[in-house]
């Protein structure tokens, strides 16, 4: 009986240190996931709002053409922006560049989507 009751404590304690390391890799996992989501938004706003200054002597057309290279999707014009696969372009009145926006936004501020 003694036996038993040790093989089965011996047992419990093994399965609660499986689950302890089981919650841990979890934590450490999921913050490295947000890290890199964070990392990832990071150069997204920043690539943003490098191409206006980057496109500064391109063409809209050159641009439009640039960008469906590298998408299979129709070019579209809604609302004063001109989206190419997941990118929309606002160029002002005389066709320069002026921003680049994601096909979402997250409430911040954006030429592409005047609600916000």
């Amino acid at each position: 009986m003694k036996i038993t009751i040790a093989i089965l404590i011996v047992l419990l304690l093994a399965s609660n240190a499986f689950w302890l390391y089981q919650a841990v890799d979890t934590g450490v996992t999921l913050s490295y996931r947000d890290q890199q989501t964070y990392e990832l938004e990071e150069t997204r706003k920043q690539l943003m709002a490098t191409l206006p200054d980057i496109a500064i002597h391109a063409t809209k057309d050159g641009i439009i053409a640039a960008a469906s290279k590298h998408t299979d999707q129709e070019v579209f014009e809604k609302e004063g922006c001109i989206w190419v696969g997941w990118i929309g372009f606002k160029f002002d009145e005389s066709n320069k560049l002026k921003s680049v926006s994601p096909s979402w936004s997250y409430g911040e501020k954006d030429p592409c989507y005047p609600a916000f």
